[in-house]
């Protein structure tokens, strides 16, 4: 089988994205607040752009558990048992990541590797919009129960109810997945005879997000905690406008070698950044040496993940797909 060429303006946006994440863990300031309120809905809405039914739910299940669910495993029981191995020599690495124990996943929001709750929520909020995909097959259906299940995942959010699994922050974010799935229809994704006014458009949306994150007070949806910080319109809003922004920035740029490299292989950067530099922040007071040695060992960790185990970094699969027979 023949690879589809990659769409290098996605691997470029989820690099940003990826950048932007690491920036903020390693407690980079780049003295823009809106970036908070955009990078998980990029991530989310990039998704749902390349959302695929593959046929049916079990089908799209198993082709998500390859990819988000194993990986999400792999990386979560390798940190627990980092964990535990270096726990008793350097307790105070385990006190400033506020985890328990190998159960957190079940218990807390607080995980010794802490992106990987990114995964686990995002592992279900494929998996319930493919089955609003396949057994409503309105678009108004869908939109609807969307909107529904969106303003529970909020509202159970402030209520302080908090599921496990992530399965409530899942419901937060499928409205920004249905985005994307939406986006999917439109001719985003593939050049254009507009493509000459993306940078100027995209201009104007990051500039109308910035306002609006001002005027808010940096409003923005925490789906980690599940909380709406400030008007639930203006996360919306700032959400909407600085992800489209970005969106066609990256398509006006095209590719940026090092950055789309990062991007294309997120997931792996996703999962390891955390235990790298973590130790270093307690040892390193600069946040941009800490980030700059971070991301140095990511993207040396990169091919060493592809050689080494790609069925659990979403480069092959661990469980081979199989074919439902219906009579």
């Amino acid at each position: 089988m023949v690879d589809k060429p990659r769409i290098e303006f996605i691997d470029l946006a989820k690099g940003v994205c990826i950048l932007l994440v690491i920036l903020g863990h390693c407690n980079v300031d780049i003295h823009l607040p809106m970036l908070g309120a955009v990078r998980m809905p990029l991530y989310f809405i990039l998704s749902g752009l390349f959302f695929k039914d593959y046929g049916g739910w079990l089908q799209f299940a198993l082709r998500k558990t390859n990819k988000i669910l194993v990986p999400f495993a792999f990386f979560y029981l390798v940190s627990y048992a980092l964990f535990y191995l270096i726990g008793p020599a350097w307790p105070e690495y385990i006190v400033a990541g506020k985890a328990q124990g190998i159960c957190d996943v079940w218990m807390s929001r607080q995980y010794f590797n802490g992106p990987l709750w990114f995964l686990i929520c995002l592992f279900w909020t494929n998996l319930i919009f493919c089955a609003i995909a396949v057994y409503l097959r309105k678009w108004w259906l869908q939109a609807g129960a969307v909107v529904v299940l969106g303003v529970i995942g909020l509202y159970i959010g402030d209520k302080h109810i908090m599921l496990p699994c992530m399965v409530d922050a899942s419901l937060s974010a499928l409205p920004f997945f249905y985005l994307g799935y939406m986006l999917k229809q439109t001719p985003i994704l593939f050049p254009g005879r507009f493509d000459r006014w993306c940078l100027p458009v995209a201009a104007a949306l990051l500039a109308g997000a910035w306002y609006v994150s001002e005027m808010s007070n940096h409003a923005y949806v925490s789906f980690h905690y599940n909380r709406a910080v400030g008007s639930v319109w203006a996360c919306y809003a700032i959400a909407i406008s600085g992800v489209m922004g970005i969106l066609l920035l990256c398509k006006s740029i095209g590719r940026l070698p090092w950055v789309s490299y990062i991007g294309r292989y997120s997931i792996i950067a996703l999962c390891t950044h955390h235990i790298i530099y973590r130790p270093l922040a307690l040892v390193i007071e600069q946040p941009w040496v800490v980030a700059g040695i971070t991301l140095a060992m990511v993207t040396a960790a990169i091919p060493l993940c592809i050689k080494y185990i790609p069925k659990f970094t979403a480069q092959k699969d661990l469980i081979k797909p199989f074919k439902i027979n219906s009579q």
